[in-house]
C-alpha cells in the first residue's frame, strides 16, 4: 500500500460515515435495490449498516479495520473480518480497537413497515428471495464452519469477510486488495482458510486476492420481484440473474 494510506482500527465515531459509504456503494447493486422495493420492510442498507456496526465493534471475534488517506483524513475503505476457532489470545492485536461496549445510534420508528408475526402468511416476493439465500448461506456456514467438530478431528478455524466496502471515489487505487491481504496474510500465518459469501460486483476483486469461487447461487431477480423493473431501463427490461460466490482463500502454506 502506497505509504499515503494507512490501515486503522474502525471506531464507534466512524459508524456514520460508513453507513453513509456502504448505502453509496449498493445503490447500483441489482438485488439491493430491489430488495428496497419490498412490500412489508423496505431494505435500507445505511439503517442496517447503523444498527449492525456498534455491536460488531465490541465483539471479540471481529477485526474492524479501514484505509484512511493520511492526507486528507478520509477513510477510503472498510473491511469487517470474522474469525471462528481462535483462542482470545490468538486474535490479532490492532492499536485503538474498541473493546468496550458502545452505545448503538437510535433504531429507526416501526411503522406501517414493522414485520408481521412469524405466523403471518408473506405476500411479500422479497421475503421469499430472503429465505432463499438466507437459508442457503446458513447450509454454507453449517459445512465450513460447523458449530460441533467430530471426536478426533481438530476445531475448524478460519477468517471471514463480513463486509467489505470501498469508497466510489477510492476505487481503484488497491484500497480493497490492502483490506482484503490484511486477512489473508494471517491465514497464511496461521495456515488456515478464509471465506467469503460475495456479491456479484465484488467476485473479481476477490479473485485477484487469491480466492476461488467453490460453489454459487443464480437467481432470477425476476421471480421474487415485487415491482415490474425500473421503466427508465425501457420497455422489456428484466430485473435479470443474479450470482451470489462462496469464495475461499487457501492459506500458501498448504498445499492443496
Amino acid at each position: 500500500m502506497p505509504t499515503l494510506y494507512k490501515l486503522e482500527a474502525v471506531t464507534v465515531d466512524d459508524v456514520p460515515v460508513l453507513a453513509r459509504m456502504s448505502a453509496d456503494a449498493f445503490k447500483t447493486d441489482r438485488q439491493t435495490q430491489m430488495k428496497a422495493l419490498g412490500k412489508e420492510r423496505p431494505f435500507d442498507m445505511e439503517q442496517y449498516t447503523l444498527q449492525a456496526l456498534p455491536d460488531m465493534l465490541t465483539s471479540p471475534r471481529c477485526v474492524m479495520l479501514k484505509v484512511v488517506d493520511t492526507e486528507t483524513n478520509n477513510i477510503m475503505g472498510y473491511c469487517n473480518w470474522g474469525f471462528h476457532g481462535f483462542a482470545p489470545e490468538e486474535m490479532p492485536v490492532v492499536e485503538g480497537r474498541t473493546t468496550r461496549k458502545v452505545t448503538e445510534p437510535p433504531k429507526p420508528a416501526k411503522a406501517d413497515n414493522a414485520p408481521k408475526p412469524d405466523d403471518a402468511p408473506s405476500t411479500d416476493p422479497v421475503k421469499r428471495l430472503e429465505a432463499l439465500t438466507g437459508g442457503d448461506m446458513q447450509a454454507w456456514m453449517d459445512e465450513v464452519m460447523p458449530a460441533n467438530t467430530p471426536k478426533g478431528l481438530p476445531k475448524v478455524r478460519c477468517l471471514f469477510v463480513i463486509g467489505l466496502i470501498v469508497a466510489s471515489e477510492y476505487q481503484g487505487r488497491g484500497v480493497g486488495s490492502a483490506l482484503i491481504e490484511w486477512g489473508t496474510d494471517l491465514c497464511d500465518a496461521h495456515g488456515v482458510f478464509a471465506w467469503v459469501h460475495s456479491s456479484e460486483p465484488a467476485w473479481k476483486m476477490y479473485a485477484k486476492c487469491g480466492f476461488e469461487v467453490i460453489r454459487s447461487l443464480d437467481v432470477n431477480l425476476d421471480e421474487y420481484a415485487p415491482v415490474p423493473s425500473p421503466v427508465e431501463e425501457g420497455p422489456g427490461a428484466v430485473w435479470g440473474h443474479y450470482v451470489f460466490r462462496y469464495m475461499k482463500y487457501f492459506p500458501k502454506s498448504i498445499v492443496r
